[in-house]
């Protein structure tokens, strides 16, 4: 029987390169180095901060503002630190197709809409709506979202969900 060497010698650069080309890549992804104006280096590290809160789904079959059932969030605004913007999405359809649909945030604690969070749409859809942006009130609230339409036909929520972005 004749013995196979294998070579060695192969293998290890062939690691040190894939070793390298990952520490670079990792490197550059998540460090970003800025020159000051002494010539030295500071390494800061840039992250996109966002955080979804979802409030679920369900119908709608009236004219004036209701909530949608189960479709609420306790949101304690303190927990996220510094807020650069929210704002409130959702995803409505009108099965028949012939009638305006309104969605809005409702602060059920302290009683009142969410200030520029009201959307709406015509036509059937399904549509994703996007508020300008609002704001949270400090403190621990249940927000609710609260459906209506223009004939009270049925309207669907079929999503909706704060996104806040952070410094």
């Amino acid at each position: 029987m004749k013995s196979k060497k294998t070579s060695v010698s192969f293998t290890i650069p062939l690691l040190v390169v894939v070793f390298c080309i990952a520490c670079f890549v990792v490197f550059s992804i998540y460090k970003r180095t800025t020159v000051n104006v002494l010539g030295t280096s500071d390494i800061t590290t840039s992250f996109v901060k966002e955080v979804y809160i979802p409030f679920g789904t369900g119908v709608n079959t009236t004219t004036d503002w209701v909530d949608v059932k189960g479709a609420a969030a306790y949101v304690n605004s303190g927990f996220y630190g510094t807020i650069k913007k929210v704002t409130f999405e959702a995803s409505i359809g009108v099965p028949s197709g012939n009638q305006a649909a309104y969605v809005r945030l409702y602060n059920a604690t302290d009683k009142h809409p969410v200030w520029y969070s009201e959307m709406s749409m015509v036509g059937a859809g399904p549509e994703l709506l996007l508020s300008s942006p609002v704001t949270l009130d400090s403190g621990n609230k249940l927000y609710q979202v609260q459906m209506k339409s223009q004939l009270g036909a049925i309207t669907n929520l079929l999503q909706a969900r704060l996104h806040i972005f952070l410094y």
